[in-house]
């Protein structure tokens, strides 16, 4: 079964909002944006199916977000993890794509980027709210990227949906806490 069809029907449940609208009365920007993260996700998952059929061809590589990201998503560090995740895409995998690849694929690419950009400040932000604790160490991915040479933009934008589950899973761990 490919990533995507994993996705989706593991977050059925938090795609059935298609609105930015919170689902209880939220007093505070950041109680809106863990209540709106669906709406951003779904913004995300449109962008990243427009692209997604060209890295998957391109990917033959091994998993470079593995199951010890994802637990470490889901420790007491994990809005570190997702802020350190998403500096590392925005810094180095989507300008990468950017510059490799033809116009066509710009515009999801750069929607991709400003939502992530939106999503970081958030979180940064939002830190006592999210309730983040010790800093996650992103030495690792960074480490297998640069081994992949050439073909290690093409894994980390293959894995993006993964990446969108991740952080996903995060967010919605923090909806209804507070």
């Amino acid at each position: 079964m490919n990533f995507s069809g994993v996705i989706f029907s593991a977050v059925v449940l938090i795609l059935l909002s298609d609105t930015a609208t919170c689902k209880r009365d939220c007093k505070s920007e950041c109680c809106s944006f863990v209540e709106g993260f669906p709406s951003r996700l779904k913004e995300l998952r449109s962008s990243y199916k427009q692209i997604f059929k060209l890295y998957e061809s391109n990917d033959d590589l091994e998993a470079l977000l593995d199951n010890n990201m994802q637990k470490s998503i889901n420790g007491p560090h994990g809005c570190h993890v997702v802020n350190d995740i998403l500096h590392f895409y925005m810094e180095t995998v989507l300008p990468t794509a950017m510059k490799d690849n033809n116009a066509d694929i710009k515009s999801p690419i750069d929607s991709i980027g400003n939502i992530f950009k939106s999503l970081h400040r958030d979180m940064v932000k939002c830190r006592t709210y999210l309730s983040c604790h010790k800093v996650f160490d992103i030495a690792s991915i960074k480490d297998s990227y640069e081994k992949m040479e050439d073909k290690g933009n093409n894994k980390a934008m293959g894995e993006l949906d993964l990446l969108f589950k991740y952080i996903e899973q995060y967010v919605a761990s923090k909806r209804g806490r507070h």
